[in-house]
């Protein structure tokens, strides 16, 4: 190891993510990589939801499925990235697609009045051109790439080429937001819920959402979702599904993988109060 290398693993290095990432805690980190996240916020009605340890999803999905009209997000300001960017050592944060949120403009902003008071601090923004569970294995990723001892620069664009190679893919069984945002009308919406429909998306390579097809039943879901990414093959051996209060389906879909692709790792967590807003109840969300 050179002494440039040992000097940059003896560093404190800090991982910043929005509330997108579905972490609360990053097992990955240690002695020298820290984790933490900037919340989202949701406004359903008159109230008010931060997108952090104290938010009650349930209360959330409930109230937005009870609100008639649509509920709004709104990103962290640049000040709570500020905030933590601040910290001694490297900084890489990564943000929910830049063409879904103003979150990457807001963390960028912080950057920027940052380096105005320490113009040598090494702070990199990633734009996950995703969310949730693909920021989760973008992370995990720098968590190698540091403890290989190397450089903030290197490592940024390392990871955003492993961004342009993983996939995610949704499944949603609810319509209230996509009906209530115009998105989908009113009476397709309703029969599609009834009958027990899912849509079926991808995000394209522009981080946007693209809907790919249906499916009728939680298996009819897996099977369609399994092809699919058989289709479009993986980027690694590591896949995570996001779900909103739906581990049934997500072990259901971590079966079907483990049976078509050999030597994967698949992770499955919960979605936080952001993700978990956007897939609404049942639904997943998966990196691959």
């Amino acid at each position: 190891m050179t002494d440039l290398e040992s000097k940059v693993r003896k560093m404190t290095w800090h991982i910043v993510a929005d509330s997108s990432c579905d972490l609360f805690s990053l097992p990955e980190a240690d002695e020298n990589i820290d984790f933490a996240t900037v919340p989202f916020t949701i406004r359903v009605g008159e109230t008010e939801y931060t997108d952090d340890e104290t938010i009650s999803v349930e209360e959330m999905l409930t109230a937005n499925e009870r609100h008639s009209e649509a509920a709004q997000t709104a990103c962290p300001a640049p000040q709570l990235w500020a905030d933590l960017f601040s910290a001694p050592g490297p900084v890489l944060a990564f943000t929910i697609s830049s063409n879904l949120s103003g979150s990457y403009n807001s963390a960028c902003t912080a950057r920027e009045m940052v380096l105005e008071a320490e113009p040598d601090k090494q702070i990199a923004v990633i734009d996950t051109k995703s969310t949730g569970p693909e920021t989760v294995l973008l992370i995990r990723a720098a968590c190698q790439l540091i403890r290989q001892g190397k450089a903030l620069e290197e490592i940024a664009r390392e990871l955003i080429a492993l961004a342009a190679r993983t996939h995610i893919a949704f499944a949603l069984s609810s319509y209230h937001n996509l009906i209530k945002s115009g998105r989908v009308n009113r009476l397709i919406g309703l029969i599609a819920g009834h009958l027990g429909f899912w849509g079926i998306g991808v995000g394209d390579d522009n981080g946007e959402i693209a809907i790919r097809g249906k499916a009728r039943g939680q298996r009819g879901m897996v099977r369609f979702l399994a092809d699919e990414i058989k289709k479009t093959g993986l980027a690694g051996t590591r896949l995570v599904i996001s779900h909103c209060q739906n581990e049934e389906c997500a072990r259901m879909l971590k079966e079907q993988l483990c049976a078509l692709f050999q030597q994967i790792v698949v992770d499955i967590i919960p979605t936080r109060g952001l993700d978990s807003f956007y897939a609404e109840r049942h639904g997943l969300i998966i990196a691959y």
